[in-house]
């Protein structure tokens, strides 16, 4: 899973915040370096090299193999609070087959990206090449307007998952990711090419310092990685009791109906046309 959110400052950030405020979240990591993975300015659309995954290990591309390479590598090294990996999963009986977690150690917690700790949660930084083809710098300065690859640790480490990261957008002139930044995140997803790769966008987590992505996300009051059918159970009794039918009426009690879907369907054709890049 994957998540974005947008940085803010101490507290939530509004039209009227400073310039400084603005230049906070790409200041701190000025200077600093990291990997730089830079995407090649080829249009993806018309690339004919891309296949689709198969699902074999040996077919990971190079983002993929960096980001999980780098994530294991802060595993090994005792980042973490638990092993997730060692979490227990199991299918909720039903059609839909959903998936479910029991997770004792998990706590939500804010996303605070102005405290982060950059040797440690920056796993690398995606930016642009003026190359056709993407290329891996090993050591570069974190440029502006760039996508950083993090692991919350600083705080309270909380993986959802194997490969659980924040995708954050990081630039000095705004406040909320544009469309050069939303078509950065796609091209992450496409170069990434792994069906197990999923994005989701958050704005609304509480307390939270920006709005980013991340291999996991929270959405009002149902957390993003349940609407792709995964739920966490924080004790062993509602783990073991869970349902399908319990599932879908927690579901049910935050969707929308038919009417308000097209509503909100026709928002985002109107503002994905918006942000055409």
């Amino acid at each position: 899973m994957v998540t974005i959110k947008q940085l803010e400052h101490t507290k939530s950030l509004t039209k009227s915040a400073t310039p400084e405020q603005l230049k906070c979240s790409f200041l701190c990591f000025q200077g600093v370096k990291t990997l730089n993975y830079c995407l090649g300015n080829q249009s993806f659309f018309d690339n004919t090299s891309f296949v689709e995954p198969s699902g074999v290990p040996e077919d990971l591309s190079l983002l993929d193999a960096l980001l999980l390479a780098q994530w294991e590598e802060r595993m090994w090294r005792g980042c973490f609070r638990y092993d997730v990996t060692a979490s227990e999963i199991k299918v909720i009986s039903g059609g839909k087959k959903f998936l479910a977690q029991l997770n004792e150690k998990w706590i939500m917690d804010p996303f605070i990206l102005n405290s982060i700790d950059q040797n440690e949660e920056l796993l690398f930084c995606v930016t642009r090449s003026e190359k056709a083809n993407s290329e891996l710098i090993p050591s570069a300065a974190v440029p502006n307007d760039s996508i950083l690859v993090i692991i919350n640790v600083r705080l309270i480490a909380n993986p959802i998952e194997y490969g659980h990261v924040f995708v954050v957008p990081c630039g000095s002139n705004r406040l909320y990711p544009d469309a050069r930044s939303f078509e950065m995140i796609v091209r992450i997803a496409f170069e990434i090419n792994n069906y197990s790769f999923r994005l989701f966008y958050d704005c609304s987590s509480p307390g939270a310092s920006h709005v980013y992505f991340q291999k996991s996300a929270i959405s009002g009051n149902l957390l993003a990685w349940e609407c792709g059918g995964y739920f966490l159970f924080g004790s062993k009794y509602e783990f073991d009791q869970v349902t399908e039918e319990a599932i879908h009426k927690r579901l049910s009690a935050v969707s929308l109906n038919d009417e308000g879907f097209q509503v909100v369907k026709q928002l985002c054709c109107s503002i994905a046309s918006k942000l055409a890049v």
